[in-house]
């Protein structure tokens, strides 16, 4: 027969599940986009400042609260079609306008950063000078077209006295979800949509316009 377990042997265990737990976490935050990452670590701050808030009476309602599953986190990481919007976002004559001013990717990076917060718009990408962003692919957005058009008139007013942008809107299905292997994964598009991207912004480089195309 087992003996009973002891108050020592009970600590023990839940020191056993709670490591279990963490390397269960930090394998799944691989799986994650760093957005979603950010705005899931922003939620749970506030909720630890809430709860410290707390008196002992509320203990119990805590208990069950933490258990409820977190409603700003990727639920389904499976790849599926998705209707989105991509958007690429370049500053022309680059080299020029960083010798001008060496703090300028950082204001252009805040200030899109910003502004896809307001239009449900994700920062997927930074490249150097080119921010790559999407709608309606991590973030559910319905009306993810015109969310990236406002984004654009915003970028462009916000940043428009310090540089010119080029940017390349295209909205089509695409196969989207968490991709990669068990060191790395990442939320990523596959279709035709990801390459034309690249080429409408080019296309609105060359006609100093903003060109977006409904696939």
């Amino acid at each position: 027969t087992s003996r009973p377990l002891s108050s020592l042997d009970e600590v023990r265990l839940m020191q056993v599940s709670f490591l279990q737990m963490i390397r269960n976490l930090a394998e799944y935050r691989n799986y994650m986009p760093a957005s979603v990452l950010q705005s899931s670590d922003s939620s749970s701050e506030m909720e630890e400042e809430a709860h410290a808030t707390e008196e002992p009476s509320h203990s119990s309602s805590r208990s069950q609260s933490m258990g409820a599953k977190p409603q700003n986190i990727l639920q389904n990481t499976e790849v599926s079609v998705k209707r989105v919007t991509l958007l690429v976002c370049n500053i022309i004559d680059f080299l020029q306008v960083a010798a001008a001013s060496q703090d300028v990717i950082s204001k252009y990076l805040s200030s899109g950063i910003q502004f896809l917060k307001v239009t449900k718009g994700i920062p997927d990408t930074f490249s150097g000078d080119r921010l790559y962003a999407s709608w309606n692919g991590v973030r559910a957005c319905a009306s993810h077209r015109s969310a990236a058009y406002t984004f654009t008139t915003s970028i462009k007013e916000d940043q428009g006295k310090d540089m010119k942008l080029s940017i390349g809107i295209v909205s089509g299905d695409v196969r989207c979800g968490n991709m990669g292997c068990d060191g790395m994964k990442k939320f990523s598009y596959i279709g035709s949509l990801s390459s034309w991207v690249h080429v409408v912004e080019r296309i609105g480089r060359s006609m100093e316009c903003v060109v977006a195309i409904d696939a």
